[in-house]
């Protein structure tokens, strides 16, 4: 078995336009004669690889502390796409296996969702779209891709590091932090392919 570490670090990660910069604050010291080491953390819940309830584009939907953890826990699939282009129902028709219901879209973090891709996708009954890009959408069309999908019970993982990862079938553990009335939480995401050495 094979484990892949498919998340960024979060204070090192691109910031998406607009949000602030996160900050890890020292509260104590040992190096300053504290008796032990303690920090704060402030970032959007957006930082780095996380994850997004349906909360973040419908009024009334699930928060991130309520949403089902089968959407982040379980078999997946890794796709190469095209880098810096909007993915579509052609990229997607002739290369996603029958019963996926975890996808992982691999173009370098460069490309996002078309309307018709999301389209594609809601029709083949996702559970989960992950992407390496800091968004599924692109900035000029955020809600016209997220509201479809999470409206449509897909919940969404962003920012992933898939640069060492191979297409094909793995098993995704990218639990997200319980925070109730989040409309989402970093994650801790990694692959497992079980035909390879496992070295994290």
């Amino acid at each position: 078995m094979k484990c892949y570490d498919i998340t960024r670090e979060l204070l090192s990660s691109p910031v998406y336009p607009g949000d602030r910069e996160p900050e890890l604050q020292t509260v104590f010291d040992m190096r300053r004669g504290a008796d032990f080491n303690l920090s704060s953390l402030s970032c959007s819940l957006h930082t780095g690889t996380h994850c997004d309830a349906f909360l973040h584009f419908r009024r009334d939907g699930q928060d991130i502390a309520g949403m089902p953890l089968d959407h982040f826990i379980g078999p997946c699939h890794v796709l190469s796409v095209p880098g810096h282009t909007l993915i579509t129902e052609e990229h997607l028709r002739n290369n996603l296996p029958e019963g996926t219901m975890r996808l992982l879209l691999k173009s370098g973090g460069t490309s996002f969702l078309a309307p018709s891709g999301a389209a594609f996708l809601l029709s083949r009954g996702i559970l989960t779209l992950g992407t390496d890009s800091s968004s599924v959408a692109p900035l000029d069309n955020e809600a016209g891709i997220h509201l479809p999908l999470l409206s449509g019970g897909v919940a969404l993982i962003e920012s992933l590091w898939l640069e060492e990862v191979p297409d094909g079938e793995y098993f995704l553990s990218a639990a997200p932090l319980k925070i109730r009335g989040a409309e989402g939480a970093p994650c801790r995401a990694v692959l497992f392919s079980f035909d390879r050495e496992c070295s994290l």
